[in-house]
This record gives C-alpha cells, structure tokens and sequence, in this order.
C-alpha cells in the first residue's frame, strides 16, 4: 500500500471521529436538559453519561477502561497495519470504522470521564442508549465478521 492510501485511511479515522464527537458536543450544548423526540415511539435524542462501558456494564471503573479501550486500539491497528494488503477495500472500511468509534469514545472517557451517548430507541425495542461511534463499531465489528466469513468461504 502506498503511503498516500494508507494516510488516507487514517484521515478517514480522523473524520469521523471529527462527526461523532460534533454530534456530541450538539448533544451536549442543545439537549443535556431536553430530550429531543425525532420520530413518535420510536427515535428520541437523551442525553446519558455512560461511566461504564457497553450497556453501561462496569459502571464507574472508567480508568480500567480507558487502559482496556487503548490495547484494544492498539490491536486493532497492529492487525491492520499487519494485513492490510491482504483486505479489501470494504474490510479497510469496516476496521477503520472499529478504530474510529473506539478512539472517539476514548477521548469521551480521558476528557470528560464518561462517554457521551444520545440515540435512545427504548420505547420500541428496549435497547441501550447509544451514540454515533457505537454504530461505527457496532457496524465495523459485523462487517469485519462477514468479510471474515465470505473470505473463509472462498477458500
């Protein structure tokens, strides 16, 4: 991979860590105090502080996790500087997703002590609240997971 593909894959990083944590500070400045109803019984924007991690499981052990979320990064990124020339460009997409949403709730957690999560479906599916780096994690885990399946497939 030349080095203007692979700076570009951790400017895309950089960008959407640039949107999660927009979406958050818009949060933050606009709803802490009001939650925002985007469509009846379904979507509301609430502010939450997750201490924890996903599901808030571990609430108030932030320092744990911010060691854990930093091996975790730094795992990711060895496996993906490892074999990236073996990944198609739709796996590149899915890890630097995972990376991205990682980072972006780690700086959540080293600034503020919490990460910031907003999107609430519980009316409709009781589900934790969430934010914009959790869906880059969320969807980047699942497509790394089917490109792993699709690729052992082909094999």
């Amino acid at each position: 991979m030349n080095k203007f593909k692979r700076f570009s894959i951790y400017l895309w990083v950089v960008l959407l860590i640039i949107i999660d944590q927009i979406t958050k500070i818009v949060i933050i400045n606009n709803i802490k105090n009001n939650p925002v109803v985007i469509i009846k019984d379904f979507l509301k924007f609430t502010y939450c502080e997750n201490k924890g991690v996903a599901f808030s499981i571990g609430d108030g052990h932030v320092p744990i996790f911010i060691v854990i979320n930093i091996l975790m990064i730094c795992a990711l990124i060895f496996v993906y500087e490892k074999n990236n020339k073996s990944f198609n460009r739709l796996s590149k997409i899915f890890f630097t997703m995972v990376i991205a949403g990682g980072i972006s709730n780690l700086i959540d957690r080293i600034i503020r002590g919490f990460v910031v999560d907003f999107i609430n479906v519980n009316e409709l599916f009781q589900f934790a609240i969430f934010n914009v780096a959790d869906i880059f994690i969320v969807l980047g885990i699942f497509g790394i997971a089917i490109t792993v399946i699709m690729k052992e497939r082909q094999s």
